[in-house]
């Protein structure tokens, strides 16, 4: 009776797993990274403090709203 524990497939998907393993670890140790590297400092890998657009209002023309989703504030008869 042939082994069947070293067959080529059974050796496949194990490196698949092992593959699949590693990159789930890999993505959990940066993710628990970034908790303790966000206390007191800016959340990217920087570090300056300015991630993300300026706060500040924009001078340009304001957008005009052609749909606006939500509750109306005036109740209209059914």
């Amino acid at each position: 009776m042939r082994s069947m524990l070293l067959d080529w497939q059974n050796i496949l998907a194990a490196l698949i797993v092992l593959a699949a393993l590693i990159y789930v670890a890999r993505r959990g140790v940066v993710r628990l990274r970034s908790f303790r590297a966000s206390r007191g400092s800016s959340p990217c890998e920087a570090g300056c403090g300015s991630c993300g657009e300026d706060r500040r209002p924009s001078t340009t023309t304001p957008r005009t709203v052609f749909v606006e989703i939500g509750r109306s504030r005036t109740r209209t008869p059914r």
